[in-house]
């Protein structure tokens, strides 16, 4: 039996070969998205999906196992056959499933052997006309000087859009007051509506929004200018050490071979290095990216650890 491999300490994958695996795959591989249709993991699956299967030779079908959190699918593919034929595209929300769940049903440390993340995207600070400002140093001094009378919409306590708003709460000294909906739905509807006057939106849920002049964009929540929306400042620009992007990654089973991992990180990294699908995935606000499974670790604990002092700051208790 191959040992489990803990994500903080994987061995090297063995170089990816020039062909498939001997074997894998000789029949559909199947990709779970943890998650409903219609967000924004499932557009970004479908599109990897596609794109894993014209190079690996076999149809890469997708299933929807939402519920939880994501939890539900996540802990599903933690649980399959590690042969290959079940993958996970899932985003860094699942890194502190640990600090919002006493029991998500998985170990994200070591149920899974990680293969490569696959892009990432920002979260866009954007405000309804009854915010008084047009720029995100007037946002800023505005949220100081009306400390508890801004609200901000997420679709649930624990989601990254929440964690976004308190983090740019901590670092910029500002009092905007959580108000949990349940999805993401209720939540614009809300922001419509100026039962909130801001959101820390995902862009899927806001880019129509944006171009109907029905909401406004500040700024976006990664490290640097994203290149979708490169007049955006980042929030990072007057907030060093603010980043709260949303990002993805490709995983299989805990023990799966590192033959079957190497075949399909190459089958990614050849996806990204074709121009007409990074073009296709900027187009639908994806910053398409190939980070190996050492990387990925990194990013990981990273994520876990940047969110864990804020996550009972923000009174936030595992369900």
């Amino acid at each position: 039996m191959i040992p489990r491999r803990s994500l903080l300490a994987l061995p090297a994958l063995l170089a990816a070969p020039r062909a498939r695996a001997a074997g894998y795959p000789d029949k559909p591989v199947r990709l779970v998205i943890p998650f409903p249709p219609g967000g924004g993991t499932d557009n970004l699956g479908r599109l990897v999906a596609k794109a894993l299967g014209d190079r690996l030779g076999q149809t890469v079908v997708v299933e929807n196992r939402g519920g939880a959190g994501g939890n539900i699918g996540t802990a599903a593919v933690a649980q399959a056959a590690p042969d290959g034929y079940t993958l996970l595209l899932n985003g860094n929300g699942m890194a502190i499933a640990d600090l919002l769940f006493r029991n998500p049903g998985f170990n994200w440390r070591t149920d899974f052997t990680w293969v490569a993340r696959t892009a990432s995207t920002p979260m866009l600070l954007v405000v309804n006309d009854h915010v008084p400002v047009a720029t995100l140093a007037e946002f800023i001094a505005f949220a100081r000087a009306n400390p508890g009378k801004l609200n901000h919409g997420t679709p649930g306590a624990g989601t990254s859009q929440h964690l976004a708003a308190e983090l740019f709460n901590d670092l910029a000294g500002t009092r905007i007051v959580h108000v949990p909906y349940r999805g993401t739905g209720p939540s614009v509807a809300g922001l419509l509506g100026n039962e909130v006057q801001c959101m820390f939106a995902s862009v899927t849920a806001v880019d129509g929004l944006i171009r109907d002049g029905k909401v406004r964009p500040l700024a976006n929540t990664a490290a640097k200018r994203a290149r979708a929306w490169p007049q955006l400042p980042s929030i990072a620009e007057a907030l060093p050490g603010y980043a709260a992007e949303l990002w993805y990654a490709l995983a299989l089973p805990a023990h799966a071979s590192e033959q079957v991992a190497a075949t399909v990180d190459r089958a990614w990294r050849e996806a990204v290095a074709d121009a007409a699908f990074t073009h296709l995935l900027e187009d639908r606000g994806f910053d398409p990216e190939y980070l190996d499974h050492a990387g990925l670790a990194q990013a990981l604990q990273q994520d876990h650890d940047r969110w864990a002092p804020i996550i009972p700051r923000a009174g936030i208790t595992p369900e």
